[in-house]
């Protein structure tokens, strides 16, 4: 008994887990029973519809002989009806008086050899004769082929029912297929939805509840397929954006601390300077000449203090650039006016080759302070007696610009590293330049914020620097 109740045990189960299965036992079950049902109903009330109707039929028939037998004068003129009746109708009767009994039968053996079996068919109907005497009409109906039907219809009750069994099963087998092929289908998808698979897609093509319900899903699935390529490029784009900021926080922690290095070296020298003077140790005790060292100190310190507030209000405003059309001719004229007294100290000549004027779109202030750092470096980097080469034109729709200081290399290793904050190719000299080592990084800020290509080379006589501005935006 152990192993069946085991199988009937994982039959349970997985009838538990299959809609086709229920589906298919359920039908099964109900049209097996409706069908045995049906059939049983049928033996049952076959009888007693077949005796109604057969009894309604003789009475009405019944009737109308005894309408007959009424007109007639003496009873003997009725038996040659009441046998013709017999015979047509194929029917037993009697004729009988109260006070005589029987007067006439036809065909009446049943009734002989089983009187309640007669009986329990029959029917009497009374009626009066011209000669005044009461006779009654006893019709007895014979039931022996419905009891045959009876009888034939519960021999072949087993082969039905194995028809029936048969039927419901094929049926049923069908019907389940029919149902829960797309309910699979929709199952599958959806399982795949639930994966995040979203390749799959639900083909019902049907027009009922199901088809729509696949519909759905599918409309479902496309929403849901670019909802989650929505989410991923945002969470790349997150990804990106949380690097992008590390990397600028990690560029801020770099700058500041080699910002507070820079200050540290000449807050050093002053701090020396002011000491010695104060102690009046050695050559210290000539104020003047250590007070003009701690002066040059102090304006280099100071230069260096507006480039940081600068590159601070820059990254802090985070202000769009004020594009209008602008000069750029004019920019670097008005520049080196201004550093016209540099110039002649360092002995430094200008070649210039610029047209009278070029306009392209750019924000005036920050053009102004690039061009200004461009040539401040170059003219401090380069040696007593060199020239300083400006040249533009326009190339398409571009306005190139280049400045070349002469007299004056950067190692090849070094060139990337020019535009870093406080980077300075030449540490030889690079506090005697005067140099704070943020000029060129301030400059590629702003060529980068009007998307200007930028570049710096050596050449045969020195440093180049290139810069493209577009004419209209």
């Amino acid at each position: 008994m152990k192993p069946l109740e085991g199988w009937g045990i994982a039959l349970i189960k997985s009838v538990r887990k299959s809609l086709s299965a229920k589906i298919f036992l359920i039908t099964a079950v109900l049209l097996a029973a409706a069908c045995s049902g049906t059939f049983l109903c049928i033996v049952q009330i076959f009888p007693f519809i077949y005796s109604n109707q057969l009894e309604q039929n003789i009475t009405e028939k019944v009737e109308i002989l005894i309408e007959e037998m009424t007109e007639q004068e003496s009873v003997e003129n009725c038996y040659k009806l009441l046998s013709d009746f017999a015979e047509t109708e194929d029917v037993s009767v009697l004729l009988k008086t109260e006070s005589d009994g029987v007067i006439y039968s036809k065909d009446t053996s049943s009734y002989l050899d089983g009187e309640n079996a007669l009986a329990n068919n029959s029917n009497s109907f009374p009626f009066y004769l011209k000669n005044g005497i009461l006779y009654i009409l006893v019709v007895h109906t014979d039931m022996k082929v419905v009891n045959e039907m009876m009888e034939v219809l519960k021999s072949v009750f087993p082969c039905v029912l194995i028809m029936i069994l048969v039927l419901s099963l094929l049926c049923s087998a069908f019907y389940s297929l029919y149902i829960t092929r797309p309910i699979i289908h929709l199952s599958s998808a959806s399982k795949k939805m639930a994966e995040l698979d979203f390749s799959g897609k639900c083909d019902v093509r049907r027009r009922d509840e199901l088809g729509i319900l696949a519909g759905n899903l599918n409309q479902l699935s496309d929403s849901l397929s670019e909802a989650l390529s929505e989410l991923n490029a945002a969470n790349e784009q997150l990804k990106w954006d949380m690097e992008k900021e590390r990397e600028a926080e990690r560029k801020r922690m770099d700058f500041f601390a080699a910002a507070s290095h820079e200050l540290k070296t000449p807050l050093t020298i002053l701090k020396g300077h002011l000491s010695g003077m104060l102690d009046e140790v050695g050559g210290y005790q000539d104020h003047k000449k250590y007070l003009n060292r701690s002066l040059v100190v102090t304006e280099q310190m100071e230069v260096l203090v507006k480039e940081l507030l600068f590159i601070s209000r820059k990254e802090t405003d985070q202000r769009a650039v004020h594009f209008e059309s602008a000069d750029l001719t004019e920019i670097i004229r008005s520049q080196l006016a201004e550093l016209t007294d540099l110039m002649i100290s360092k002995q430094i000549s200008l070649d210039l080759n610029m047209p009278p004027q070029l306009l392209c779109m750019m924000d005036s202030q920050l053009m102004k302070r690039a061009v200004r750092n461009i040539l401040v470096n170059g003219i401090q980097y380069s040696p007593a007696g060199e020239v300083i080469r400006i040249e533009m034109n326009e190339c398409h729709e571009n306005i190139r610009c280049s400045v070349e200081n002469t007299g004056v290399h950067i190692p090849e290793s070094s060139i990337s590293q020019v535009f870093d904050a406080f980077y300075r190719a030449d540490h030889s000299r690079n506090r005697n330049s005067g140099g704070t080592g943020l000029g060129l990084y301030i400059v590629r800020g702003i060529l980068e914020e009007h998307h200007a290509e930028y570049q710096i080379q050596n050449t045969a006589d020195g440093v180049k620097f290139t810069f493209c501005l577009k004419k209209s935006l």
